[in-house]
């Protein structure tokens, strides 16, 4: 659980264990949160003393770092740090650790193990891209332990579009924060998938037409890319136009080339 020094530098911010809502579309968690950053009265924080899942993996959490270290031989350093966004002090998130080498937070996280690991990823998607953001990092390690199992190690990479959208969403979130207004609740914007499976597309028509036509232009579209080279070299450098056998080729302002059919 978080430390009083922690929950203090946390305080008023936007912190990664609280942006999901905004990418899932949550509209309870959404005015919850809204309610908690704004002061309102009416606001609870949840008591999360008696939850197990959330206890066992802050218990856990020593040993599953420790395990990384020992697995991987480095030190991780900065646990439990409070980092604040170097060009947005609104924005904030808590690591668990630091991997020097990857240059990149450590995520740990303790879960059933009747889910796959990939769902697992989605679910913490919103807060490693958070996580990234903040700490200005291309990546995030998630070390997993599934059940009693020992844990597993998958590295998330940052990517642009969702980051962007979960950017965007936060801004005009803490915008709501501070004019005091209720926050809009937009839809659900999914994870970004992870690409590591192999299909085999034998039987797919649509496929096997256009493999034909690669196959059968490939030589073609570089004789073609080719050609197009070579034509452009030949244009003297005085040229704002030239033609000849069917073509023309015409300069623009900016000095390039471009070549058409002529009729």
């Amino acid at each position: 659980m978080l430390s009083p020094t922690q929950l203090a530098a946390r305080d008023g911010k936007l912190t990664a264990s609280a942006v999901a809502c905004l990418m899932t579309g949550d509209a309870e968690k959404i005015l919850n949160l809204w309610r908690d950053l704004t002061g309102d009265p009416s606001y609870a924080a949840e008591d999360l003393s008696g939850v197990w899942p959330v206890q066992l993996g802050s218990h856990t959490e020593p040993l599953n770092l420790d395990w990384y270290e020992r697995r991987t031989g480095k030190t991780l350093s900065r646990r439990g740090d409070v980092v604040v966004h170097a060009k947005h002090d609104w924005a904030a998130c808590t690591l668990d650790a630091w991997d020097d080498d990857l240059a990149c937070p450590v995520e740990c996280k303790h879960v059933g193990g009747f889910e796959k690991t990939p769902v697992i990823l989605e679910r913490y998607a919103p807060q490693a891209h958070w996580q990234m953001i903040v700490t200005d990092s291309k990546q995030c390690v998630f070390s997993i332990i599934e059940g009693a199992r020992e844990p597993v190690i998958e590295t998330v990479p940052f990517d642009d579009a969702y980051a962007a959208e979960l950017w965007s969403r936060a801004e005009q979130f803490i915008q709501c924060v501070w004019n005091l207004t209720p926050p809009v609740v937009l839809a659900p914007v999914a994870a970004p998938v992870k690409a590591e499976k192999v299909y085999d597309m034998t039987g797919k028509n649509d496929w096997a037409a256009e493999t034909v036509t690669w196959i059968t232009t490939r030589q073609a579209a570089k004789d073609f890319a080719a050609s197009e080279k070579a034509i452009k070299a030949l244009v003297p450098a005085d040229a704002v136009r030239a033609t000849g056998h069917g073509i023309s080729v015409s300069r623009n302002k900016a000095g390039s080339l471009s070549i058409k059919e002529e009729k």
